[in-house]
């Protein structure tokens, strides 16, 4: 049992960096009187571990030509998951981790029209298994050019938007049929016209619909839209679906009454940049604390996994990070990263016990 004192540590429900004292007891935060060891954090910041809530990190190998890309498949079936293709020892999970962020939710390329089910992982382990939190979260599809694209050059031929129209609703009537027990459906879209189309395919399935990235969100007046991942916006324009993509993205969003979290996509960009989306919507005028809880306790209630992690609380796993700095400080450093209670990121001038 080790008790962490005088620690400034996120308070998920006023949203904001109190001073006080928690517990870990193996993988959880657990109160007891049977304190082993105690370790003072008197003047440094403390988080629920960061959760990216979009990215291909363990799917799309940095630095690996096509032979590391497992990130879609052209043609679809409902039993591809994500899980399958999530290499353990990607060397990016080490830079999350070094970066404060110890979870991500997993989807498929942009490339890929009809996807696959989503997971979400913990950034450490030898094997993909012991590194689920949660599988078969969503079920992903991506409508707009990434996927015309892929389709073109498969089949010679082009893909309208009404063939991908037909193609979702068959697909989301099999989901409907075939995995009864998945009700999110996450969709990738920059689009207005693309966005409009989620928002009919709600009207007409009982899904969950998600929308991935929603860069022309605010071109539309009032859509009903569920919560959104929003970004990456720091990374470069791709293609003219791109062209209005800007962090201005997160106050329109905020100004609209939509619920959002974050997400870098990685390695569209690397997941080494969570914390700087948070910068950069405090940029554009959203608070400080509103973002830390977006990208810690608001991405676990999105993703359905509160009860297991996302807050520094009595019988959720112990994953926390501990920051010289508030961590939305541009220069602020992580002193040390804990997974299930397991330091396995320190600083070398930082934390060491």
């Amino acid at each position: 049992m080790t008790r962490y004192i005088n620690g400034l540590v996120f308070n998920s429900k006023t949203r904001s960096f109190e001073k006080s004292n928690f517990q870990v007891h193996g993988q959880y935060f657990k109160q007891s009187n049977a304190v082993e060891t105690k370790i003072d954090l008197d003047g440094y910041y403390i988080t629920p571990g960061f959760i990216d809530s979009c990215s291909q990190i363990g799917l799309a190998e940095i630095g690996i030509r096509w032979e590391g890309d497992d990130s879609f498949e052209f043609e679809s079936h409902l039993q591809y998951s994500v899980v399958d293709g999530i290499y353990p020892f990607d060397i990016a999970f080490k830079k999350a981790i070094s970066h404060g962020i110890t979870a991500s939710h997993i989807v498929p390329s942009p490339k890929s029209l009809i996807g696959a089910k989503t997971a979400i992982i913990h950034h450490i382990h030898t094997t993909v298994d012991e590194m689920v939190i949660k599988k078969d979260v969503a079920y992903s599809f991506s409508i707009g050019q990434n996927a015309k694209s892929t389709f073109f050059v498969e089949k010679k031929k082009p893909l309208t938007r009404m063939g991908i129209a037909k193609i979702m609703r068959e697909t989301l009537q099999q989901i409907k049929e075939q995995e009864p027990l998945i009700r999110k459906i996450v969709v990738r879209a920059h689009k207005a016209v693309d966005i409009e189309l989620i928002a009919r395919l709600q009207q007409e399935f009982e899904f969950d619909f998600h929308i991935i990235h929603g860069t022309e969100i605010p071109l539309l007046e009032d859509p009903l839209l569920n919560t959104v991942i929003a970004g990456p916006t720091f990374r470069y324009i791709e293609h003219n679906e791109m062209m209005a993509l800007s962090p201005k993205l997160y106050k329109q969003l905020a100004a609209s009454k939509i619920p959002f979290v974050l997400c870098t996509d990685h390695p569209v960009s690397s997941a080494t940049h969570l914390a700087l989306e948070g910068c950069l919507a405090v940029r554009e005028g959203l608070s400080r604390q509103d973002m830390v809880y977006a990208l810690t306790t608001g991405a676990a209630t999105f993703l359905g996994i509160e009860h297991i992690t996302g807050s520094i609380k009595d019988s959720l796993l112990a994953d926390f990070v501990v920051w010289n700095k508030h961590p939305l400080d541009l220069d602020a450093k992580v002193v040390a990263t804990f997974i299930k209670g397991k330091k396995v990121y320190a600083w070398e001038e930082g934390l060491t016990k």
